[in-house]
């Protein structure tokens, strides 16, 4: 199984950064987002599976090295954004709109405005709310009657 969470001190990501400029591969399109993270393609795993990681930077300043098919759900809670991942959880101080914007919306839906789901891990959807499943773990979210029908409509064009 691979690691989900790849810890990066704050002056690793200076050397991180210097390595992806040089990178001038034409095959690996690399998209920086400054502070806000940025995306790397890897080639072990599918675009079925979203095959480029995240740089995250935690509540705590460390970066996190993440995948989006190993996010669960995102939840904001305390004014922070949580993401519970398939072998834990990241808190961040990242709004809801950051994650909005930077996941893709064929396989990420929101059911509520504080919450953004996976599509790959939905085990059913409830017009009160939507039953989000890892293996033994199953998370219960709620839906708001505003965003229930876009995410019904995304989760019923969702091909596994």
């Amino acid at each position: 199984m691979m690691e989900t969470k790849e810890l990066i001190k704050p002056e690793k990501k200076k050397e991180i950064d210097s390595i992806l400029a040089e990178c001038k591969l034409p095959h690996i399109p690399i998209t920086y987002y400054g502070h806000d993270g940025f995306f790397v393609p890897t080639d072990n795993v599918s675009d079925a599976q979203l095959d480029c990681a995240i740089s995250v930077i935690t509540c705590n300043k460390d970066y996190c090295i993440v995948y989006p098919y190993q996010i669960v759900y995102i939840a904001i809670e305390d004014r922070k954004s949580v993401l519970y991942l398939t072998d834990g959880k990241i808190e961040t101080n990242y709004r809801i709109d950051h994650w909005k914007n930077i996941l893709d919306e064929n396989y990420f839906a929101q059911p509520h405005y504080s919450y953004i789901v996976n599509l790959n891990y939905v085990a059913e959807v409830t017009t009160d709310f939507v039953i989000v499943k890892y293996m033994d773990t199953e998370y219960k979210v709620y839906t708001s009657s505003r965003k229930i029908a876009s995410f019904r409509k995304a989760f019923l064009n969702f091909n596994r």
